[in-house]
């Protein structure tokens, strides 16, 4: 991608996950696992309270 650039001079391998991706083979592949990873990292953290919100009102409900 000519877009980027180096941050640095000395190559570092990327840190090893698990799951769909553990092997990036493409473009496509390493997208998804971007927007996977924001979801997981950034945008469920942020959603998290607001669900937990809704699921104490529901519970208080069942309990009544």
């Amino acid at each position: 991608m000519r877009h980027m650039k180096n941050i640095s001079r000395i190559p570092v391998r990327a840190q090893e996950s698990q799951g769909l991706c553990t092997d990036i083979n493409d473009n496509l592949q390493a997208r998804f696992c971007f927007v996977l990873a924001f979801f997981t990292d950034v945008f469920l953290p942020l959603l998290l309270p607001f669900v937990n919100i809704k699921a104490g009102d529901n519970a208080e409900e069942a309990a009544e």
